[in-house]
């Protein structure tokens, strides 16, 4: 026995409603998990330890860090955790990370978020280091957990002196 053509009509337009609704509480939860992780990959990657830090990112050749210290990039596991293992061996001391803002969308499925964030450190030789540093990270959810895929950290640059701002405001 065949459907009227509209109960078919209101079945599929049923269905399609149900699926943008779904989607969007896809979105909405995974805009939460992606918060999180970037509050704590954030601190993870200051403060933890290599193992710490490389748990948020891709394990995949494709990943990418362009990092406000040199080199310029970093491509792939193998140089991002290298990157790492020089920033904790540099001794820096009561690390902190703070967002001055965060902003992220997704979709679900890959997401990306903006930031403002606020950084301070005692160096080995004891002095203090604070600055505040834009950054923007890529997010893919892999086996189930978000990882970063691509990171850009960087300092507003003074136009005529070229030198960083790293006490930057708005």
């Amino acid at each position: 026995m065949s459907l009227p053509r509209l109960t078919r009509g209101a079945l599929a337009a049923v269905a399609v409603i149900t699926l943008s609704f779904a989607a969007k509480a896809l979105a909405a939860d995974a805009k939460a998990q992606i918060t999180e992780r970037e509050g704590h990959c954030a601190v993870a990657g200051i403060s933890g330890t290599v193992a710490e830090a490389m748990e948020c990112f891709s394990a995949s050749p494709e990943v990418i860090a362009y990092d406000v210290f040199t080199p310029r990039e970093f491509d792939g596991p193998a140089a991002i955790r290298g990157y790492f293992e020089s920033y904790f061996a540099g001794g820096y001391k009561n690390a902190k990370i703070e967002f001055v803002y965060l902003h992220v969308t997704t979709d679900g499925t890959i997401g990306y978020t903006c930031s403002v964030q606020h950084f301070s450190a005692i160096t080995k030789n004891g002095a203090p280091l604070e600055a505040y540093s834009r950054v923007s990270d890529v997010w893919r959810k892999e086996n189930g957990s978000w990882k970063i895929i691509l990171t850009h950290a960087s300092f507003p640059v003074d136009p005529v002196t070229f030198k960083a701002d790293l006490q930057s405001k708005p």
